[in-house]
């Protein structure tokens, strides 16, 4: 494999990870907040409450250890 930029061989690869992590803001603790206080379901909404939803994806790199360039394979 070839370095676009500058041709070197010299050129690893390696799998990358992207981990993203998405909370939620006030509205939702504020709905949630509300629900657990009207309501007797305590039990039921607090794992709901610590709940957060994560999604990872994967992608291989190629990185020149001549020059440093990384693009996706």
């Amino acid at each position: 494999m070839r370095c676009p930029k500058c041709g070197s061989t010299n050129v690893i690869t390696q799998v990358v990870t992207e981990v993203k992590t998405k909370h939620r803001g006030c509205l939702g603790w504020f709905f949630w907040i509300i629900l657990a206080v009207c309501t007797f379901g305590l039990v039921i909404i607090i794992p709901l409450l610590t709940n957060s939803k994560t999604k990872s994806k994967s992608h291989t790199e190629a990185v020149c250890q001549e020059c440093g360039r990384r693009w996706k394979l």
